[in-house]
């Protein structure tokens, strides 16, 4: 070794530091430094007036020492740096302070520092390395899709500025929305730039189509219930969209959106009629151009909410807009039903609530459960006159007061006999007895009935003298078929008559329309009197009248304080509504305008008038071939009970549910499947949909919460902003303390998840690989960030049985999965509606939520969609995906639309149809 000691030691310690210096040098200047350029994008951000500035570990920090220009002018801001080989950490800043850098998604950024920061890794041989994305995204903003592709959460909507420019995220696109307002989407993709018409409400999607044509989808103005939705193939001719068009009715809102091709035969007149909807740029449609509107149906040309209209080849058009949603409905008054004429125009919301418009005022029907109306008609005497709809009101009526004997196959309930007669004690019917359809004696063949109504009269009353005598504890219900109105005349006369049932307090219930039009405007050969069927209809219009106006007269009294009917009264009502076309359903609104205007100078509070009609068009939906489901039913005798009963005899509250295996026109599809739950009903499937019975039960806030209560193993989990692919997030995107969540490990995210739910605590998961977060944050996960690798969950608890399916159901709760057709009470298939070939699907059973099927499909490389029914998930995975479906209750079917790669973007609109045999 080499030894220095004494006063050479400083001299040479100094000649050492300068050497060393020296080789440092010489070492740095060794390793190249590499030009790194670092670019940025706003994505429709405004630059702050500091600038946009660049900070790292490489310049020690400073948020206002690296500034960053636009020379070009193309919205991309940028600087170069010379760095030499080394591992860097960054942010861009949109301003010159730390408050305003952005927040880098965790999928690109680094974990260690907690502060999510950018990095990079500059290699050794000095070459040159560009950073380029949009600022708070992991892509530069022109492969980022933009804001009108995004898909706010329920109480959130698309911010107009934000539109067309890049986002994915709920931060970066949507505005919360105050209580009273509900955001609207209508996105339309002619068949060069997408092909698909897409309508949202609320975070929730009405429907999408990619068929031909203008798709319209109406709404009623006060709570946003769907009243129709259709494709018009305004390609081929218009007419039948300008027919539907004259009957909307005023105030409706009205979206509209092209698919394919709109325009080629699109009328003058239609498009005056879209204008009366608030379309102002419908005159400059052209061939295969997007087309999106949301507008109101006005007298006049007005403005609309939204509407866009872009060239074939121009890019979607997105329509958005807020309205206002329905008020609340526990707060809404009850409505005044036992008067002259009780409030009949509603809205049916989706979970089978009604609200009603009376004078223009929201209003809600008292409830009458079974045991309500028993309390109410115990001692009475219920009669019915009328044809098929009045014999299902009668029916719904014997099913509510004897609900464990309503399967019971009895002849005569749906058809086949001219008088039914019934006596129920205690729920039990103790007595049953029916005059037989072909008994010639009662015929109605004249304008008086039978050819000899006396002896008509006289079987009546024989069958009638049969029933029990009356007692204060049972009931009696009557059900007089009624082609005309000369048999409701015998009715009344028999009512009047029977001493053994003279004590008892009548209900009336007159229904006599149809007939005149069937005979006169369907000219059908089964008509009584075939006469009707050759007349003018000029003629049959006076018949009408003159046949009626004996009976009305006869009814004042009758149904006076000092009449049989005195206590409970009657109700004369309007036909049942029906969607006939334009020829027939004009002669049903003559006909019912026609009795509605012979009822105005007689109509009292027990003489009522009852506009059935009215009621049915709120919910069009629960109408089969003319006659009402059930839901219809039962909700008309919520009407007539609120004018027989006292509102002492009510529930206190009036939200409902109904159960029952045929309560909605969506329970089954065709006679067929309907006949798995009954086999005696006749041909028709209104009869069938009728046969089983439909339970009206109300659920009042404490019931809901003393089931929650109960039931606190219930428990589902619900993906965030989609589930995967996502991390989860406190407040924000940024907010992610460790004080959220307790990390535990897991092999499995089922694993994870059983982990999370008996924690009280526990408000959902987050899981990569082996990694289980416990997220135990008060006000649970509100946010998250785009990641690989991850999925987020937030767990629901507490839920209703009753309410729980609806709850998964109705929404698209992953933005991953697409209804098709609607989704809802829809099956899947292939290519067509014929095509559910086993191998076009794995099956999953065991699952009773849509979120853990959606799970299923995601833990599948080849998934496409799924069809879910309690119980059983198919996963599909037909490599031509979910092309068709068809109706079917209780079924959801959903398209998957996302690549499993997270860095290919997600796209709004599936693939375009193919082009062959498309037109014709």
């Amino acid at each position: 070794s080499l030894g220095i000691s004494g006063e050479a030691a400083p001299q040479f310690q100094q000649v050492a530091m300068v050497l060393l210096a020296a080789l440092q040098c010489a070492m740095i200047a060794a390793v190249a430094a590499a030009p790194v350029t670092f670019k940025v994008g706003l994505g429709g951000r405004q630059a702050a007036a500091e600038g946009v500035h660049l900070a790292g570990s490489f310049q020690g920090w400073d948020p206002a020492a690296t500034a960053m220009e636009d020379a070009d002018m193309d919205q991309i801001f940028e600087v170069t740096l010379e760095l030499p080989e080394g591992r860097y950490e960054f942010k861009f800043i949109n301003g010159n302070t730390f408050e305003q850098a952005e927040e880098v998604p965790e999928s690109c950024s680094e974990v260690d520092s907690t502060h999510f920061n950018r990095y990079i890794s500059v290699a050794s041989d000095g070459a040159a390395e560009e950073v380029h994305v949009c600022f708070s995204a992991c892509m530069p903003c022109g492969e980022l899709p933009t804001c009108k592709q995004f898909n706010c959460a329920a109480g959130f909507a698309l911010k107009p500025a934000m539109l067309d420019y890049p986002g994915d995220s709920q931060a970066s696109c949507c505005d919360q929305l105050p209580n009273d307002l509900k955001g609207v989407v209508v996105r339309s993709a002619g068949w060069s730039d997408g092909n698909r018409a897409e309508f949202w409400m609320n975070g929730d999607l009405l429907y999408a189509t990619g068929t031909r044509g203008l798709t319209v989808v109406e709404l009623l103005p006060k709570s946003q219930t769907v009243i129709l939705n259709k494709t018009f193939d305004t390609y081929s001719d218009s007419s039948e969209l300008e027919s539907y068009l004259s009957s909307v009715a005023l105030g409706n809102l009205i979206l509209m959106g092209a698919a394919d091709e709109a325009s080629t035969g699109f009328s003058p007149e239609a498009m005056n009629l879209v204008a009366l909807c608030g379309g102002q740029l419908i005159q400059q449609i052209g061939y295969r151009s997007s087309y999106a509107l949301i507008g109101q149906k006005a007298d006049s040309p007005g403005q609309p909410f939204a509407e866009v209209l872009m060239p074939s080849g121009s890019g979607q058009a997105v329509a958005i807009a807020r309205v206002e949603v329905l008020e609340n409905f526990e707060e809404m008054p009850f409505c005044e039903t036992a008067v002259a004429e009780p409030p009949m125009l509603g809205t049916l919301a989706e979970d089978g609530n009604l609200q009603l418009d009376a004078a223009g005022a929201s209003c809600r029907y008292r409830v009458r459960e079974t045991s309500d109306a028993t309390e109410c008609l115990e001692g009475s005497w219920v009669v019915v006159t009328g044809s098929s709809n009045a014999l299902l009101m009668w029916n719904t009526l014997l099913m509510m007061l004897a609900p464990s004997e309503a399967g019971d196959q009895r002849t005569g309930r749906f058809g086949g006999a001219h008088l039914l007669d019934v006596v129920i004690e205690d729920g039990v019917i103790i007595h049953y007895a029916t005059v037989r359809s072909w008994l010639d004696t009662c015929e109605q063949s004249t304008a008086h009935g039978a050819v000899n109504e006396t002896a008509c009269r006289m079987t009546y009353a024989e069958t009638l003298n049969t029933a029990p005598a009356h007692s204060p504890k049972r009931i009696r219900l009557t059900m007089f078929l009624s082609f005309y109105w000369a048999r409701t005349g015998t009715a009344l006369d028999l009512i009047e008559t029977n001493q053994a049932w003279a004590g008892a307090k009548v209900n009336l219930l007159v229904q006599v329309v149809a007939w005149y039009i069937v005979c006169n405007g369907i000219k059908c050969d089964c008509c009584h009197r075939p006469n009707l069927v050759t007349l003018p209809e000029e003629e049959v219009v006076v018949l009408f009248q003159n046949e009626m106006a004996p009976v009305l007269e006869r009814l004042g009294s009758f149904c006076a304080p000092t009449g049989r009917a005195a206590g409970h009264g009657c109700a004369v009502a309007t036909n049942s509504f029906t969607s006939a076309g334009e020829t027939l359903g004009a002669m049903f609104s003559r006909f019912n305008a026609l009795l509605t205007e012979a009822l105005q100078t007689r109509k009292t509070p027990t003489l009522r008038y009852v506009d059935i009609y009215t009621l049915g068009a709120s919910m069009p939906e629960e109408t089969v071939q003319g006659h009402g489901t059930q839901i219809l039913q039962l909700w008309t005798w919520q009407a007539l009970l609120g004018g027989f009963c006292p509102s002492s005899i009510a529930r206190p509250e009036s939200r409902v549910q109904f159960d029952g295996p045929l309560c909605w026109k969506s329970s089954v599809t065709d006679l067929a499947e309907c006949k798995t739950y009954s086999t005696y009903t006749g041909s028709s499937l209104w009869q069938c949909l009728n046969s089983q019975p439909c339970s009206l039960t109300v659920v009042s806030e404490q019931t809901l919460a003393t089931t929650s209560t109960v039931t606190t193993t219930m428990a589902r989990f619900e993906p965030v902003d989609g589930g995967v692919g996502r991390a989860c997030r406190g407040s924000s995107a940024g907010d992610n303390s460790a004080q959220y969540y307790d990390v535990v490990s897991a092999s499995t995210l089922e694993e994870c998840k059983d982990l999370c739910t008996p924690k009280q605590e526990c408000v959902g998961v987050e899981y990569s690989g082996s990694r289980c977060e416990l997220w135990t944050r008060p006000a649970g996960i509100e946010a998250s960030i785009s990641l690989v690798g991850f999925t987020c969950l937030r767990l629901v608890r507490n839920l209703p049985s009753s309410t729980s399916l609806s709850v998964t159901t109705t929404n698209s709760i992953s933005p991953y999965f697409f209804p098709v057709d609607g989704g809802l009470d829809r099956a899947c298939r292939g290519a067509s509606s014929s095509d559910n070939l086993p191998s076009n699907y794995d099956v999953v059973g065991g699952i009773h939520e849509l979120a853990d099927c959606q799970e299923a499909c995601l833990q599948a490389p080849s998934c496409v969609g799924i069809e879910f029914s309690a119980g059983r998930c198919e996963v599909w995975t037909r490599p031509d995906g979910i092309q068709a479906s068809i109706a079917l209750g209780g079924f959801t079917c959903m398209r998957y639309s996302m690549e499993k790669d997270a860095a290919q973007k997600r796209r709004l609109f599936l693939a375009p149809r193919e082009r062959s045999g498309y037109y014709a």
